[in-house]
């Protein structure tokens, strides 16, 4: 698998964490102990954009050894536009856990024709159990 880039990591807390791009997330790497996944986060402005984002990861002996976040965004309106992914970071937290962070944004005309943006962002706290949560929102 080629690794297309560490997000937001020293050396020391990546050691062996591989993140792919999502278009090399369809076919995970090997993973002993299976691979863990999210239930998808979706936020969307309805009729306007949707962004979904995907998790999942390995481990082996309580450790996480690889982690994959994806994004995938949807535009629904001739008026929006998807600007990209703005912020985005995984890393390794104090107990063992791990914490991946993204931001997005997206950009619609009003009914003025005036462009704003908004920015979907969402945050996974996972374990190497599998246990996880998250939080989101849409910032604006």
């Amino acid at each position: 698998m080629t690794v297309k880039k560490v997000l937001a990591c020293s050396m020391i807390l990546c050691a062996g964490l591989t993140i792919a791009a999502p278009a090399e997330a369809d076919a995970a790497p090997e993973c002993a102990s299976g691979v863990k996944v999210i239930k998808p986060v979706v936020l969307e402005e309805a009729g306007r954009w949707t962004y979904t984002f995907d998790l999942s990861w390995c481990s082996d002996g309580g450790t996480i050894i690889w982690a994959e976040p994806s994004v995938t965004a949807l535009v629904h309106s001739p008026a929006c536009r998807w600007a990209g992914r703005i912020e985005e970071s995984i890393k390794e937290l104090p107990d063992k856990a791990w914490s991946a962070f993204d931001m997005s944004e997206f950009s619609c005309q009003d009914s003025a024709g005036k462009e704003h943006g908004v920015n979907p962002w969402v945050v996974v706290t996972f374990h190497p159990a599998g246990g996880y949560y998250t939080s989101s929102d849409i910032a604006a």
